[in-house]
């Protein structure tokens, strides 16, 4: 029995330490890859135009799959949201001996195989991962990263299994349980300012460290992408200063006269374009201008690979043109209130197509006209005849959406005149009354219609460089006189015709309105860094009042008084306020009168006393 019992401690003992060595032999845990397991990958989002343009450094940043707190700390004023990547597992991890060299190798498909431009040398789709990184940086290097990244984006959307992941308010997008193997990550989906997407890369579950001690499962990547937005400026010019006088230049407001032409432009820079997950879905145009203004539905839009051309509008100098009743782009006219006309102009999917990388970063300019209404419509004074235009823009499979917003306007203003007869006692007939108005600064006179009793409304259809082709102004029966809708410009009034008995005014009037001066500020997009959202951005234009309107008369400072627009707006300096008052002729002698009478006694009386003095000297010579 002993001898049984120690011969079973021997074989046990033996067992144990045969099993020692085993042990000593198999690798620790970390040093092999345990196909049992799960892993992660964490994608950090950041900004790294808006960083670099604060100054911080990230040339020496490296990518080691580990997660880097300094990184994040340094970069989360610069969290991106709203980023899509899509990826898929093509590839497991396999160990393959050739010729007797053993290597680790990933056999992907034969879709990825072509799409990376690689040919199948090992016979069973197999690469090294020195061969994929390779064939990735040559598909997506230099000129051909559009293409690279199109080709990528493409494929990833025909593979069996792929999921998508979107970085939160912190920039995170995260994918857990994730088998070992090898997956390819790219950037489908980037908000609107996001212009550069990062190059697809791929990413194996696990990771060696950097040091090459262990394998790690949870992998974190810190891709950065570059922004960039358009920009937005809308600017009006009138059209007669071009035309006639050789002002072509667009400003931010303007000043016209009733039945001007107006000629508007958008004037947007469009971002930057790399591959389709950066292109343009959508970039529509709002206009809204108050129903003072009416549009010509005549909307060209222009190209421009050059600043000083987009604002200058020179058509000649266009790369590409979408002419009025093109199908690369829709108008549509809205006038639903009392208020104001809307105008929407919107790239359709064809013109939108056409916006591709060889228009990156050119300059896009909307370019129409409008006309001031010859009626009671305008708005009169400081407030202006405003015009609001946003530019909603997004990407490719984005909702959401970045907005800008600017504003230009146009100021008219009129004259109020009172008429007063001086004589109390000698009734004046103000229909008798007649002006003509002569616009002094362009030459012309002014032509209006007769809206009602002594009140006019400028029309300007003719511009006439002699008087006879003027409108003749006559005062209401109370002796108003209201002109509505005068450029602000220096005026020559001049009376032509009074009322019987009275006096003609000595010389013309010379009347000087001086224009209303804003500037306005285009609004910044509101889909940056967060840094930028929470203090540097303005979601609004920013309006700037400088002077307001002014009035002379015959270098006189004269009061200018509002216009009720409507029952909550008041417009101030509106209307040139002015009394003009005739007095009477002086009083000549009427024929016929005692001043005959006297006349005729006394050549009477001489007759008389002449014929005396005849009559006495013949008796004394006789």
């Amino acid at each position: 029995m002993n001898k049984l019992v120690s011969k079973a401690s021997a074989m046990a003992l033996a067992t144990v330490f045969a099993m020692m060595p085993a042990a000593g032999v198999f690798a620790a845990s970390e040093d092999i890859i345990d196909t049992s397991r799960y892993g992660s990958v964490t994608l950090h989002k950041y900004d790294i135009t808006a960083a670099n343009a604060d100054g911080i450094d990230t040339s020496d940043w490296k990518a080691t799959g580990l997660r880097d707190t300094t990184a994040e700390t340094t970069m989360e004023d610069y969290v991106i949201q709203g980023v899509e990547f899509t990826y898929a597992k093509v590839a497991d991890i396999t160990t393959k001996t050739e010729g007797g060299k053993i290597q680790i190798m990933y056999q992907i498909p034969a879709g990825l195989e072509t799409a990376l431009g690689l040919t199948d040398t090992h016979g069973d789709h197999s690469h090294t991962a020195t061969e994929l990184n390779n064939a990735m940086e040559a598909l997506t290097d230099g000129a051909n990263e559009t293409a690279g990244k199109n080709t990528l984006e493409r494929y990833v959307e025909t593979v069996n299994g792929r999921q998508t992941m979107v970085t939160d308010e912190n920039g995170v997008a995260s994918a857990d349980r994730l088998p070992v193997g090898l997956y390819l990550f790219v950037e489908t989906a980037v908000p609107a300012n996001v212009s550069v997407t990062v190059k697809p890369f791929f990413v194996s579950v696990p990771m060696t460290d950097p040091n090459g001690d262990y394998w790690f499962y949870d992998v974190n990547v810190y891709p950065k992408n570059q922004t960039d937005i358009p920009t937005l400026d809308k600017l009006v010019r009138q059209n007669d200063d071009a035309a006639l006088y050789k002002d072509e230049t667009y400003y931010d407001s303007v000043t016209a006269s009733e039945g001007d032409k107006l000629d508007y432009i958008f004037v947007t820079r469009l971002p930057e374009i790399t591959s389709e997950a950066t292109y343009l879905t959508q970039y529509t145009f709002t206009d809204r201008m108050d129903k003072g203004i009416a549009y010509n539905r005549d909307v060209t839009i222009y190209f421009y690979d050059n600043e000083d051309d987009a604002y200058a509008n020179n058509t000649e100098n266009a790369v590409k043109t979408w002419d009025h009743g093109s199908a690369a782009f829709r108008e549509e006219y809205r006038g639903s209130n009392s208020e104001y006309n809307e105008m929407i102009v919107t790239p359709t999917a064809e013109g939108l197509k056409t916006i591709d990388p060889s228009l990156s970063r050119h300059w896009m300019v909307v370019s129409y006209s409008a006309t001031m209404n010859s009626d009671s419509t305008p708005v009169l004074g400081d407030e202006g005849n405003t015009n609001e235009v946003n530019l909603i823009w997004k990407r490719t499979n984005m909702d959401h959406y970045d907005m800008l917003e600017d504003i230009a306007r146009v100021y008219t203003y009129g004259l109020n005149i009172t008429k007063i007869f001086e004589d109390a006692d000698k009734a004046g007939d103000f229909s008798k009354v007649q002006f003509v108005l002569q616009n002094k600064t362009n030459g012309h006179y002014v032509t209006a219609k007769l809206a009602s009793e002594g009140l006019y409304q400028i029309t300007d259809a003719t511009k006439s460089n002699n008087e006879e082709g003027g409108t003749k102004f006559v005062p209401g029966s109370d002796g108003k006189l209201v002109i509505e809708g005068l450029e602000a410009d220096t005026y020559v009034l001049t009376e032509i015709h009074t009322s019987d008995g009275y006096s003609l005014l000595k010389e013309p009037i010379t009347i000087a309105i001086n224009c209303t001066d804003d500037d306005f500020i285009a609004s910044e997009t509101t889909l940056y860094d967060i840094k930028d959202i929470e203090s540097n951005q303005h979601k609004q234009a920013i309006e700037i009042n400088n002077d307001r309107a002014s009035a002379t008369v015959d270098n006189s400072n004269t009061n200018m008084s509002a216009d009720v627009v409507r029952a909550n707006m008041t417009s101030n300096n509106a209307f040139v306020d002015l009394s003009i008052t005739n007095v009477p002729n002086f009083e000549l002698p009427m024929t016929g009168g005692m001043g005959t009478i006297l006349f005729t006694v006394a050549g009477c009386a001489a007759l008389f006393v002449g014929v005396m003095l005849i009559t006495k000297k013949s008796k004394k010579e006789a």
